[in-house]
């Protein structure tokens, strides 16, 4: 039987400069299960998954997951602290266009406030602009004060656009912000 990650499980995160930020590879998955059900546990109110949801998926998933070239992890030796995942708009909605969307951001909360989240943030926007994407949009919890202030420090606007974040909790919503890399 599988243990579910907690933050009880984390050890100690060294000194920030020790963090080495890079995109994840197919054999980094159980690494980045560990981190993203960390994320789920401890922020679930920050996501539109679960953690009922996402402990139930099977290794396949989570292979396919870190060897799509997608995610972007702070690691600290080999474990993930912190997680980023860029993606096309067409990954998401089937929708062929230029747009961006920063999915699925973390960090452990024992490095907030050291620079790993701008630095994860970077490693998205570089990926989307090389690709020639004029913006990177996201959605961010509207109870997630923090988050929200983090990325209109980074230049994210709100785009007036809202909605839930689960079905089943019609009375929890997100709200998009975009920044523009042209």
């Amino acid at each position: 039987m599988r243990r579910s990650a907690s933050l009880g499980d984390m050890p100690e995160p060294p000194p920030r400069h020790d963090l080495k930020v890079r995109t994840l590879a197919r054999s980094d998955w159980g690494r980045l299960r560990a981190a993203r059900l960390a994320a789920l546990a401890e922020a679930p109110y920050a996501f539109a998954s679960t953690l009922a949801r996402e402990q139930a998926y099977l290794p396949q998933t989570w292979q396919e997951r870190a060897g799509s070239g997608a995610t972007v992890g702070a690691f600290a030796g080999d474990q993930i602290l912190g997680l980023a995942t860029g993606l096309p708009e067409q990954h998401l909605t089937g929708v062929a266009t230029d747009a961006w969307h920063l999915v699925g951001m973390w960090v452990a909360p024992a490095l907030r406030g050291q620079g790993v989240a701008d630095r994860l943030v970077a490693a998205v926007c570089e990926r989307a602009a090389t690709a020639g994407a004029p913006a990177v949009s996201l959605w961010v919890t509207e109870v997630n004060t923090r988050a929200r202030a983090f990325y209109r420090r980074l230049a994210f606007v709100p785009t007036g656009r809202r909605q839930p974040v689960r079905p089943e909790e019609p009375d929890h919503w997100e709200e998009e912000m975009v920044r523009r890399l042209d």
